[in-house]
């Protein structure tokens, strides 16, 4: 059988798709298409699961110099492509269904459409229900799968893979010993209330270059704040990198998501606030150690690794102190990937702290 299953989400959301793409492809009854936007598309490329991998540019994704009508004809013969397919299933990849996923079914015309939701459409042949407890958003997805795989139960892992020429290429550009632990600390986060300050990750990582010899790579979003399009990071890597000249810590400005990727596959773990590159440490089998604000840990934490998430009362992370996620450090990724076992981790009096 044929399947296309449509992310139109991020890129975590689309990371946490990929345990169903696995489970249906690795059935050996459905062979697996996936369509996305071109900014999530690199988290899918060299995905084994998936056959083939179709990409388009969102209208607010083009880049500079990039047409509005080069964006939408690049988007017309594309839906020739893909009609030309002739799949049995679409899947649309998302907690609840919307009307920008249905206007490919309009032009892929399958005989069966599985979505998410409570408000029917007469494009929609298959609407599960939201399931009435949270749960995380890889399960919510895994279960678009059930009517063309009735017994699965579980997601599995994340699937990234990195390209290992570029990770070698970073590793000698930026002059990254294999023989030394190397930690990753993202900076950037999207929403005001994960925002770490720039005092706090230097205090962290003066707290771990103490603890032992190591490397640490400091992570973020490129460009500059006021850029209205990409806002980025670029001058807090800067603030950060000029208060820290006696530590061992690597500035790596990732200008692409494979450089992204192939950068943390060079890392023993990862602290990072909730978002896309949290999703992208934990796809890689790295334990994190996850800053939450005002999002919920239960639909978002880190999927299947050592995991502790830090979400403050407050929900702003700068209620966190560099000592407190120092500590989650330690336990989660120091101790627990020296004894390869999960930690065991109790509540702070003050926040909300889950482990996995």
């Amino acid at each position: 059988m044929r399947v296309l299953i449509i992310c139109r989400d991020n890129i975590g959301d689309t990371l946490l798709t990929t345990p169903l793409i696995s489970a249906l492809a690795q059935s050996g009854q459905h062979q697996v298409d996936v369509l996305t936007n071109h900014y999530a598309a690199p988290v899918l490329e060299h995905n084994p699961d998936i056959r083939q991998l179709f990409r388009y540019t969102k209208l607010h994704h083009r880049e500079a110099g990039q047409g509005r009508l080069a964006c939408l004809l690049q988007r017309l013969t594309l839906m020739r492509t893909l009609k030309k397919q002739h799949y049995d299933v679409v899947i649309l990849a998302k907690s609840r269904w919307d009307r920008h996923g249905l206007k490919w079914v309009k032009t892929v015309r399958p005989g069966r459409v599985i979505a998410l939701g409570q408000q029917p459409h007469p494009l929609i042949t298959d609407l599960l229900p939201p399931d009435p407890s949270p749960a995380h958003i890889s399960e919510a997805l895994f279960r678009l799968g059930g009517p063309l795989l009735p017994d699965a139960t579980m997601p599995g892992r994340l699937t990234l893979r990195p390209d290992a020429t570029l990770a070698a290429r970073l590793r000698d550009k930026y002059a990254i010993d294999s023989a030394i632990p190397v930690y990753a600390l993202q900076i950037s986060a999207r929403k005001p209330s994960q925002q770490w300050d720039v005092t706090r990750f230097v205090g962290l990582a003066e707290k771990i270059a103490a603890r032992q010899r190591c490397q640490i790579m400091l992570l973020w979003s490129p460009g500059s704040r006021d850029n209205p399009r990409h806002p980025g990071d670029d001058e807090k890597a800067r603030d950060i990198m000029a208060r820290c000249p006696h530590l061992p810590v690597r500035a790596v400005p990732t200008t692409t998501l494979p450089e992204l990727i192939a950068a943390m596959s060079l890392c023993l773990g990862l602290v990072s606030s909730d978002g896309g590159a949290m999703h992208v440490g934990a796809a890689l089998g790295l334990p994190v150690v996850a800053l939450f604000g005002d999002s919920d840990p239960a639909c978002w934490h880190p999927w299947q690794v050592n995991y502790q998430v830090l979400q403050p009362a407050s929900r702003e992370v700068n209620a966190l102190t560099s000592c407190e996620v120092y500590d989650a450090f330690l336990h989660t990724i120091l101790y627990a990937s020296s004894a390869g076992q999960a930690p065991v981790l109790a509540a702070s009096h003050n926040m909300a702290t889950v482990s996995g």
